[in-house]
């Protein structure tokens, strides 16, 4: 028997997401396979790769240079694959959803690939909350989006792409000094928030209420540039994706502090079944993926 692309692409899944259900999720497999397809590499390999527990996957040392390799290999299966599509039948209109806090980072590098390899399609690009890009997305008004997980509907499918840090920012002239804060020491301060409708958002109030504080909510915004300066300000703190902290950072405005223990999130593409799609938005979707797979995670 053989090493297969499904082992590897489990693997890598475990690996991403820390557990077998989340990889199942975002394989769109059930757990057993995932399960079967790692028992089965294992065999193969020679080595125990994972760990497992309550708690979730732990990758192990050789399990880890095996994930390396594998993310190599399926990405250049994917580079194939796109190579291949004839650029000039790739032509139409493309909508695609983005949330705010993702478009500064990663997406503008994501575009210039998109706009390079397909200059006849037209992408139409449109800042929004997730809640309101996946209802957009359900309803078709958009034929893609970038939004935060989870999503509560099965009837779209979910492409996860990378991984941010959660970072909490302060002002430059804050009297606290560490470089890392934990999370219960931000109980009763004063937080600039984000619109309850912004995924961001809800995943930051989920940590807050799984770690039993309450930070004095003084402010909501609907941009993050209002939140960059009102904790420029010193009127608060605030926590934000570390990639969108660092902008503000490197000139200046916001000191960054990690979090003990470290917040993520996880940014996915959702889209209708793509057996349903124009060509245009298929070669998008993929291109995207295989983007999305050469950032660093987290």
């Amino acid at each position: 028997m053989e090493i297969t692309l499904r082992q590897l692409s489990c693997l890598v899944a475990v690996a991403d997401h820390g557990s077998i259900s989340a990889a199942a999720q975002a394989l769109d497999v059930t757990q057993p396979t995932v399960t079967h397809q790692l028992k089965l590499l294992e065999d193969l390999i020679g080595h125990r790769l994972v760990d497992r527990s309550a708690r979730g996957i732990t990758v192990r040392p050789e399990g880890q240079l095996v994930v390396d390799r594998a993310r190599a290999i399926l990405q250049q299966i994917t580079s194939i694959a796109d190579d291949l599509v004839d650029v000039r039948t790739i032509h139409g209109e493309v909508r695609l959803g983005i949330i705010q806090t993702a478009s500064a980072a990663h997406f503008p590098f994501v575009y210039r690939r998109l706009m390079t390899r397909y200059p006849d399609v037209h992408l139409v690009v449109t800042e929004a909350r997730s809640m309101d890009l996946v209802e957009k997305v359900r309803h078709g008004d958009l034929d893609l989006a970038v939004v935060t997980l989870p999503i509560i509907y099965t009837d779209l499918q979910v492409a996860p792409l990378w991984r941010e840090e959660l970072v909490l920012i302060d002002n430059p002239s804050s009297s606290v000094q560490e470089e890392a804060i934990s999370l219960r020491q931000l109980d009763g301060l004063q937080f600039i928030g984000l619109d309850v409708g912004t995924g961001l958002q809800r995943h930051v109030l989920e940590l807050f209420h799984e770690y039993g504080i309450q930070p004095h909510l003084i402010f909501q915004a609907t941009s993050i540039a209002t939140v960059i300066g009102f904790v420029a300000a010193g009127l608060g703190i605030s926590i934000v994706p570390n990639q969108t902290a660092r902008i503000y950072a490197d000139v200046g405005q916001i000191v960054i502090r990690h979090l003990n223990p470290t917040a993520f999130r996880q940014l996915a593409l959702i889209y209708r079944p793509l057996d349903t799609m124009p060509s245009a938005v298929r070669v998008i979707v993929h291109t995207f993926i295989n983007q999305a797979r050469r950032f660093p995670r987290g």
